[in-house]
């Protein structure tokens, strides 16, 4: 479920920031550039040694030329040859981020924008912001907050920036700080679903299930046919004893929703809750025969042989607790040794 909602964010983000890029468009932010070449000309050779002859301009517009082909070894190495020689220009830091975004690496997308952050003068909300995604997608929630609420408070009236920072607070657990961010989010954006999705997140977390139902239920209600809020309701409904609406809230739910391994463990806790644990069982045989060669396949093998062995299925339980074993599980082998003794 969280991944759902990370997955959303991140892929929000990404789209957010793709116009103020400057790999498609150099002279989008610069008024006293002098006219270059075109963009059909061929750049010169990408070594770091030819950046400094060139114009910031210049090396914005050839690194265009090969991003466009998808070659972004060459870009990279005219980017870094430039970057050696202007190492404080913002624009060559930021097209630096968008470069390696765009070859998934994260990590040194970070830490171009904290180096473009330090060369801005003032406070650039806008790359606050998304240094706080950059920062929670590589692992370091600690990072995020800070630049999250850098970003809020440079952009007081954007409610994006208390939203992002309330989930992050949510993720390290600071419940009352979360709450306050979305107090202030609620008030900008009254009518933004994931206001209340959060609010419901944190209610279940702390047990306070009927807040939790009232507020997952202002979400949907303004977003009716978004998956992760009905997945959220199922975990109320679970937790407050429904597992019969909890399962009729999953099972109504398109295929493509049902891919987080975190949903079919609570459609399976669910079915196991109201004596039901072959419905389980198959459940998950069908998503680890689905994932048998991804890497959600040792886990899903197991939680395959858990439910089966619950289901009194004992020949097929051991079969797939030895392939969840033959795929690396870290406790599918003392699962199997814990099975009792056939006669």
């Amino acid at each position: 479920m969280l991944g759902l909602v990370v997955a959303a964010i991140v892929s929000l983000v990404l789209i957010y920031f793709a116009g103020r890029s400057l790999l498609i468009d150099p002279d989008a932010e610069r008024s006293d550039s002098s006219p270059s070449e075109s963009a059909e000309t061929q750049p010169q050779a990408a070594t770091e040694e030819s950046a400094p002859t060139q114009t910031i301009e210049q090396v914005l517009e050839s690194v265009q030329v090969y991003v466009s082909a998808e070659e972004f070894g060459p870009a990279m190495t005219i980017l870094k040859g430039a970057i050696a020689q202007y190492p404080s220009d913002v624009d060559l830091r930021f097209a630096m981020v968008d470069l390696y975004m765009m070859t998934q690496d994260f990590p040194n997308a970070y830490e171009q924008i904290v180096a473009a952050i330090d060369h801005t003068s003032g406070v650039d909300h806008a790359a606050q912001f998304q240094a706080g995604t950059l920062a929670n997608t590589i692992g370091e929630p600690e990072l995020a907050e800070s630049h999250y609420r850098a970003a809020m408070e440079a952009a007081p009236n954007n409610a994006d920036y208390p939203l992002y920072l309330a989930n992050i607070q949510f993720k390290l657990n600071k419940l009352d700080q979360a709450k306050a961010s979305l107090a202030i989010a609620a008030r900008l954006a009254p009518d933004r679903a994931m206001i209340y999705a959060t609010w419901a997140k944190i209610a279940l977390r702390q047990n306070k299930l009927t807040i939790a139902q009232q507020q997952i239920e202002k979400a949907r209600k303004l977003e009716p046919h978004v998956a992760a809020w009905t997945i959220i309701e199922a975990s109320i409904q679970k937790r407050d004893g429904n597992p019969e609406r909890a399962i009729e809230l999953l099972t109504a739910l398109p295929q493509s929703a049902m891919e987080d391994p975190e949903t079919m463990r609570l459609l399976a806790e669910s079915y196991g809750m109201i004596g039901r644990p072959a419905d389980a069982a198959s459940r998950m045989v069908d998503f680890a025969t689905l994932h048998s060669d991804d890497e959600l396949a040792p886990q899903a093998a197991f939680d395959a042989a858990v439910w089966l062995e619950r289901a009194d299925q004992r020949e097929d339980a051991v079969l797939w607790g030895r392939r969840a074993r033959d795929l690396g599980h870290k406790r599918a082998q003392g699962w199997l040794d814990s099975l009792p003794k056939k006669d």
